[in-house]
C-alpha cells in the first residue's frame, strides 16, 4: 500500500537536474535530428522521458511495428504515449528512473516484452479503448488491454478551495485514462460546490476521483457507484490512501448500472463519456437526487 507522502516524494523526483537532456522534437523526423551524440543517461541517475521513448521507438522499428514504412517520416510521436507513474501537470518534461513509465501503444506481445527490458519501462498497454462506440458503459472488463508488465499508476488532483489534493491510484488498463492538465474542469466544478453535510451520489465513479473530492469538501456521505467492478476495487484502495479508516463510515459502494440505482441523495454527479446520450442518465439522476451536477 502506497502512502500519500511517498506519492508526493516520487513526483518531486521527476524534476530534471541542470545536466539532464532537454526535450526531443516531436514533429521533426528522427533521421533529421542528429541524435547520435546524445547521451542516454544523466549523471544524476535519471533519464529524460524522451530518451526512454526513443529507445521504445528503436525497438518498434526493429520489430517492424511502425506504421510509417519510410523512416524519414518517423517522429518521436510514433513511439506512443508515455504515462508516468505519478500523473501531475508539470511545467517541465519529467525525468524517470527504473520502473516508472507505462507506454500506451498497440504493439505485438513480442515487441512489448522487449520494451519491458528498457529499465525505466514498467508496462505496455494498448491505445485501443473498447468504449469508443458505446451508448452506455456496458463493459466491465479491460478498457485498454495490458499487453505486458505492470500498469499501476496514480494521478494527483488539486482542490484549490481547501488547499488539499486527492491521489487516485488505478490499474490503468482497466479504467479510462485521465491525462493531467493545469486546469481540470471536472475537479474545478466539484471545488466550487458547497457539499458540507450532504449525501453525494457519484454515479459513474470510476476510480473515485470526484467522490473522494466530495469527501474532502465535507460531504456527510458519498455513494460510489459504477458498472465496472475493477474501478470499485480502486475506490477502496484510494479511500485507504487518502483517508483514515473512519471514512468507511461515510461511504457506500455499489456495483450497478446507473439506470438501475435505487438510492436517494442530495447531489448526484453525472460524469459521462463524450459519445454517450446524456438524457436518460440525467432523467434518472433527477429521480434519485435533489441536485444534479453534469460533469
Amino acid at each position: 500500500m502506497l502512502s500519500k507522502g511517498a506519492v508526493i516524494d516520487k513526483l518531486k523526483s521527476y524534476k530534471p537536474c541542470e545536466n539532464c537532456n532537454g526535450p526531443i522534437s516531436k514533429t521533426v523526423s528522427i533521421s533529421d535530428l542528429n541524435l547520435d551524440k546524445r547521451k542516454r543517461n544523466c549523471v544524476c541517475g535519471n533519464s529524460q522521458l524522451d530518451d526512454v521513448m526513443l529507445d521504445v521507438l528503436n525497438l518498434m522499428s526493429e520489430y517492424n511495428e511502425l506504421q510509417n514504412t519510410d523512416l524519414k517520416d518517423v517522429t518521436l510521436r510514433d513511439a506512443g504515449t508515455p504515462l508516468v507513474e505519478i500523473g501531475y501537470p508539470l511545467k517541465y518534461l519529467p525525468v524517470v528512473s527504473n520502473d516508472e513509465l507505462i507506454v500506451m501503444k498497440d504493439v505485438s506481445k513480442a515487441c512489448a516484452t522487449e520494451i519491458l527490458k528498457i529499465p525505466e519501462v514498467k508496462g505496455v498497454i494498448s491505445n485501443n479503448s473498447k468504449n469508443n462506440s458505446f451508448n452506455r458503459v456496458e463493459d466491465s472488463g479491460e478498457v485498454n488491454a495490458l499487453i505486458a508488465g505492470d500498469d499501476f499508476r496514480c494521478d494527483i488532483f488539486v482542490l484549490k478551495s481547501i488547499m488539499d489534493c486527492v491521489v487516485i491510484c488505478k490499474n490503468q488498463s482497466k479504467v479510462h485514462i485521465e491525462f493531467p492538465r493545469p486546469f481540470n474542469p471536472k475537479i474545478a466544478k466539484i471545488d466550487r460546490l458547497n457539499l458540507k453535510g450532504k449525501v453525494v451520489v457519484d454515479g459513474f465513479c470510476g476510480s473515485g476521483t470526484l467522490g473522494l473530492a466530495a469527501l474532502k469538501k465535507g460531504a456527510k456521505k458519498v455513494i460510489f457507484s459504477d458498472i465496472n467492478p475493477h474501478a470499485l476495487k480502486d475506490v477502496i484502495y484510494n479511500l485507504k490512501l487518502n483517508f483514515s479508516k473512519e471514512v468507511f463510515d461515510r461511504i457506500e459502494i455499489i456495483n450497478s448500472d446507473f439506470l438501475n440505482l435505487d438510492i436517494v441523495g442530495d447531489v448526484c454527479f453525472v460524469d459521462l463519456f463524450p459519445h454517450m446520450d446524456k438524457e436518460p442518465f440525467l432523467n434518472k439522476a433527477k429521480t434519485i437526487s435533489k441536485q444534479v451536477v453534469l460533469i
